[in-house]
């Protein structure tokens, strides 16, 4: 049934057609994930979170580059090689102590999760 309900939906414009071949899914995938890190890049470069209708960078996270740190495992299982070292550069670049971060709380959860889980990974 969901096989049908989306491609009656390509058809009637609603989502795009869906590829032919598990290699061109990968591929969209893969330049999805360009086209948002760049999105980032550009926008919110060093802030935890990307705001995409406003383009806006905004620390929601404890002011620690979470996007960058979140996104590193994802650019490198997608090979987008110059990706990951404008992430790992960002990472690098951030000032981690109390006295580099603005005044607010960390939530230690997510900080384990994405955070330490990103870097571990």
């Amino acid at each position: 049934r969901l096989a049908m309900l989306a491609a009656a939906a390509a058809v009637a414009g609603a989502l795009p057609p869906m590829p032919d071949s598990l290699a061109e899914a990968a591929n969209a995938v893969r330049e999805e994930g360009r086209s948002t890190w760049a999105a980032y890049y550009k926008h919110a470069r060093g802030f935890d979170s990307l705001r995409p209708l406003s383009h806006r960078g905004v620390n929601d996270w404890g002011s620690v580059g979470m996007m960058a740190i979140d996104c590193l495992d994802t650019l490198w299982l997608m090979n987008l090689t110059a990706e990951f070292k404008q992430a790992r550069s960002i990472v690098e670049e951030i000032d981690y102590t109390p006295a580099g971060r603005e005044a607010r709380s960390v939530s230690t959860f997510e900080m384990t999760i994405r955070g330490l889980g990103g870097l571990l990974s």
